[in-house]
């Protein structure tokens, strides 16, 4: 893979991965990205993002728990599906978003 920047061959790291999160610092060990060696510019691959994403819902779900903000996450999940639903179906009611007739109303998670 090529830097979009330098156009130099860039190398596969693995490097740990911190970004705050809601007042927390999030660590996500042993991420793979590919870095510059000429410019230093990082590239995360699809894979490592959605990895990293994971790994940041899984922290604000336990981050939210231990404030008592959550008591039960399978409760939780269930009422933020059905808020989906909700937001889905007055998106439709209101015209801005059409439902094909033949399609079935289901929405996957």
């Amino acid at each position: 893979m090529r830097c979009k920047f330098c156009g130099r061959e860039m190398i596969k790291v693995v490097t740990p991965f911190r970004r705050p999160v809601k007042g927390e610092m999030l660590e996500v060990k042993d991420i793979e990205v590919y870095r510059c060696p000429g410019c230093g510019a990082t590239f995360f691959p699809n894979e490592t993002i959605k990895h990293v994403g994971r790994k940041t819902g899984e922290r604000l779900l336990k981050v939210a728990k231990e404030r008592g903000r959550i008591r039960d996450e399978k409760e939780h999940l269930r009422k933020m599906r059905e808020k989906a639903m909700k937001d889905i179906e007055d998106a439709i009611r209101n015209g801005e978003i059409k439902k094909r007739e033949d399609a079935p109303f289901k929405i996957f998670t």
